[in-house]
This record gives C-alpha cells, structure tokens and sequence, in this order.
C-alpha cells in the first residue's frame, strides 16, 4: 500500500469513526432524554457526510480517491469490520439513523 494509499485510508477510517460516534451520540441523548448543543453538532456532522453520499451516489468520494491512487478496495470498513458487516453496513446505518431521528423528533415535540 502506498503512502498516499495509506494517508487516504487512515482519514476516511477517522471520518468514519466520527460519523459512528456521532450517530450513536445522538441516539443516546435522544433517548435519555438529554439533548444538549452536541447533540445538534453530531447530528449536523451525520446530516453532512449522508448529504455528500448523496450528491455521490451513495458512495463516499474517498473510497473513489483511495481506489485511483492504486488501493484494491477504497472502502475502509473492510479494515476493521467482518465481511458480513462491511457488506451491510449501509443498510444497518440507515435504519439506526431513521429511528434516531424519530426519537430525537418525538424528545422535540414533547
């Protein structure tokens, strides 16, 4: 692996693991109840990276960058997480998110 390689993939496993935090940062404050200004921010840091998949065909522009600087496989979940995960991991966030939301919505309006 090179080093531009490597530069790229150790950002995109940091972006990575904010967006995890965050998500479940927000989940856990919606559902104690304790949203707080960081509760907002993660939320807004989620509500970013789901915009730039978006915009990109729900592929994260990093793993396109890693893969034209010669990585076999750009994703970095593959890293750390078994295959079976890696490989559902989109769907398994997008549910965690859509009941975040309603619980950070239902904590709003109440």
């Amino acid at each position: 692996m090179s080093k531009t390689v490597f530069y790229i993939k150790l950002i995109h496993s940091l972006l990575f693991l904010l967006i995890v935090i965050s998500t479940i940062y927000v989940f856990i404050t919606a559902a104690l109840d304790h949203i707080n200004s960081f509760t907002w921010w993660a939320f807004g840091v989620v509500i970013i990276e789901l915009t730039v998949l978006l915009l990109n065909n729900w592929r994260c522009p990093l793993t396109g960058w890693a893969e034209r600087h010669g990585a076999e496989v750009g994703s970095v979940a593959d890293l750390f997480l078994p295959k079976w995960l890696s490989d559902r991991l989109f769907t398994i966030f997008n549910i965690v998110f859509a009941l975040t939301c309603l619980l950070l919505i239902w904590r709003v309006l109440e």
